[in-house]
């Protein structure tokens, strides 16, 4: 409701009671029209969260004046910074094939960029979208690497060789295959352990072949798999001695 303030010399008959004037009560809330108001918020929630939206709720600060302008309080986000430039129709349009890529499988910064390039989209756009997936924590190359040695190890039993190639050609840098590899490095005993269960399941397909064939055979498979050395020829006669193989 709003307040009546007293004010002398007041006509009657002006639309106003007789010596008073009203005034609406200053609000606490930013006085950005209602439209406005709600898009920032839902472009804050969409950013940072819905904690962020409801702190920003909470925290807009009333305006002092008629020309101050609302602030929002955005969590971890400078109060001087510049504000953000207005989306395009190109960038609105390169966070929706970044986002619809990401919803379907995990990927790195080079397959999302390749994406977004291969879209025709300014590469403004592209590298501004990048960074905003980047300060969002949606793209992570080193978490994604990661994530991906442990699926590599676990379900297809790979060595650390063809990690690294597959790595590559998700288009992980160099230098963060070499760091993740080296924070993920197995103990040997782990690596030999893997290697003559991959070894072991495969030797048992190859019964019906002759000894030196199935050798060949199941050597050149676990090259593949990215085993190497003299670790692969001890798991291969292991192996083929027990699937009856001689």
């Amino acid at each position: 409701m709003g307040e009546l303030l007293q004010f002398p010399g007041n006509r009657a008959g002006s639309g106003q009671q007789e010596g008073v004037e009203q005034r609406s009560a200053p609000s606490g809330r930013s006085r950005l029209p209602r439209p406005v108001r709600e898009q920032t918020l839902a472009d804050i929630e969409r950013i940072a969260g819905p904690e962020a939206r409801r702190r920003a709720e909470d925290g807009a600060p009333g305006a002092a004046d008629a020309e101050d302008e609302a602030q929002w309080a955005v969590p971890g986000v400078d109060a001087d910074a510049p504000a953000p430039l207005p989306r395009t129709r190109t960038s609105r349009r390169a966070e929706n094939v970044a986002i619809a890529a990401l919803t379907r499988h995990d990927a790195s910064e080079g397959e999302i960029r390749a994406k977004l390039v291969a879209k025709g989209l300014p590469p403004e756009d592209v590298e501004g979208e990048l960074e905003r997936l980047r300060q969002s924590g949606l793209l992570d190359d080193a978490a994604f690497a990661a994530r991906l040695v442990d699926r590599l190890r676990e379900r297809k039993g790979l060595g650390d060789q063809a990690i690294r190639s597959t790595l590559r050609g998700r288009l992980v840098p160099q230098d963060v295959i070499d760091a993740v590899l080296v924070e993920q490095a197995e103990d040997e005993e782990t690596a030999e352990a893997r290697l003559q269960e991959v070894a072991d399941e495969r030797a048992r397909r190859l019964g019906s072949l002759a000894f030196d064939v199935a050798e060949r055979r199941l050597a050149a498979y676990l090259m593949r798999k990215g085993y190497s050395g003299s670790s692969l020829r001890t798991a291969v006669r292991s192996a083929l001695e027990g699937a009856g193989i001689r």
